[in-house]
This record gives C-alpha cells, structure tokens and sequence, in this order.
C-alpha cells in the first residue's frame, strides 16, 4: 500500500470523528510513513476529521482542538455523508496539487544549465 502512496503529490489524512484519540491516531500513521521511509513524510499533508456528523458539537471542538496541537495544522472538519466542507478540502487539495506541480517544474534554462554531457 505504502508503495502506492509514494506516487501521490499530496496526502489527504482522514481521522475518524468516532475514535476515542484522533491524535494518537494521527502519530500512528505518521510513524508508519516514517517507519517506511522513501520520503513520504516530506509529502505535502491536508489532515482532515472525517464523520463529524456523528459526533457531538463538545466532541468535535475537543478532537479538532487535540488534532490541531498533534498535526501544528487546523484540521478540515468534514462528512462525506453529509455533505460538511467537502468542496473546501477538495479545493485545498487540489491548490496543494497545483502548488506541487509548480515546485516540480524546471524552466528551460534551469534544464539547459543542469545538463552536461
């Protein structure tokens, strides 16, 4: 699996609303991709809590808060059944997509002064 995630430009990390520590959650999977290694820790990461449908309003203002201290991010608060901040993600990581092509592209003097035969 973590041979697929290698080819991806960006990491959209899901945290399910319904565990009991959405934190300790999220350092479980960033020490795998660490564990793993081949750079996909340097990946460009959206972290997002997922089914905050089913969660108490208390509930969901504790994890995001938990979340927010263990990621240094704000997390998306989003439901897929729902319908909650989907289009925002969605947008934020189709600009950190956008922003990694942009990164990634050479110019053609850049290309033409890296070369040498």
């Amino acid at each position: 699996f973590l041979g697929h995630v290698e080819r991806c430009r960006v990491l959209l990390h899901l945290i399910d609303a319904t565990g009991d520590d959405p934190a300790a959650a999220y350092r479980t999977i960033r020490n795998e991709l660490a564990e793993y290694g081949h750079g996909i820790t340097e990946k460009p990461e959206i972290v997002a809590l997922s089914k905050v449908d089913s969660i108490t309003a208390d509930e969901l203002a504790a994890k995001i808060k938990a979340l927010k201290r263990a990621t240094k991010k704000t997390p998306y608060a989003i439901s897929a059944v729902a319908g909650i901040e989907m289009k925002t993600v969605l947008r934020a990581m189709l600009a950190a997509i956008d922003e990694s092509r942009q990164e990634e592209q050479v110019s053609p003097l850049e290309a033409e002064e890296a070369w040498r035969p």
